[in-house]
């Protein structure tokens, strides 16, 4: 199962940073989800809530290009800005090692039709169980681990998708999701 740094670190001071990142590359984990916005002037930022965040060029620089990123993409972001958004990360991380992943259907589609082979993926439980009767532009599903089961879960394998459990809080809860057999999973780090 692939461990996933839930916003690098959940130490507050850390989170969505480059400090964050590399406590999560001392940890040795698979990869790394940062919550990005689009601000006022068109910078892209890493931040969770409403703090200032940190410069996403700040974030993808402390990137070994190893590790897979899931960048999370949250409020509005225009198809310049996701262009904008593609050309920056093409050219700091492997294209094969990039997520992008929003709660939000209509920037999925967007982005599906801009870069027909990125690798999306979609956040909550009813997306997830709609994806067993329609096919969806993504092929990732990220679903909270107290509302996954396995059956749920073999079931979206076998249409092709991606498992990963979300809000995965306490180690000793890592055993427990790896039983359920998704193929990755977000960590809380500190």
């Amino acid at each position: 199962m692939r461990l996933i740094a839930h916003r690098g670190s959940m130490t507050r001071s850390l989170q969505n940073s480059p400090e964050g990142i590399n406590l999560a590359s001392r940890h040795g984990v698979d990869g790394v989800e940062l919550d990005v916005i689009c601000g006022r002037v068109g910078r892209f930022r890493c931040v969770h809530g409403m703090g200032r965040g940190t410069a996403l060029e700040d974030c993808l620089a402390a990137m070994d290009g190893a590790n897979e990123l899931i960048v999370h993409l949250k409020g509005f972001f225009s198809n310049e800005d996701l262009n904008r958004l593609a050309e920056m990360l093409s050219g700091q991380i492997p294209h094969t090692k990039i997520v992008i992943a929003s709660h939000r259907g209509e920037v999925l589609r967007r982005l599906r039709i801009l870069f027909p082979g990125a690798h999306l993926a979609r956040f909550g439980l009813f997306p997830a169980l709609l994806a067993l009767w329609r096919q969806p532009v993504w092929q990732i599903a990220l679903v909270n681990q107290i509302v996954l089961w396995p059956g749920f879960v073999r079931a979206l394998q076998a249409r092709g998708f991606i498992v990963y459990a979300s809000c995965v809080w306490e180690v000793r809860s890592r055993a427990a999701v790896s039983r359920l057999g998704v193929e990755g999973a977000f960590v809380n780090l500190r």
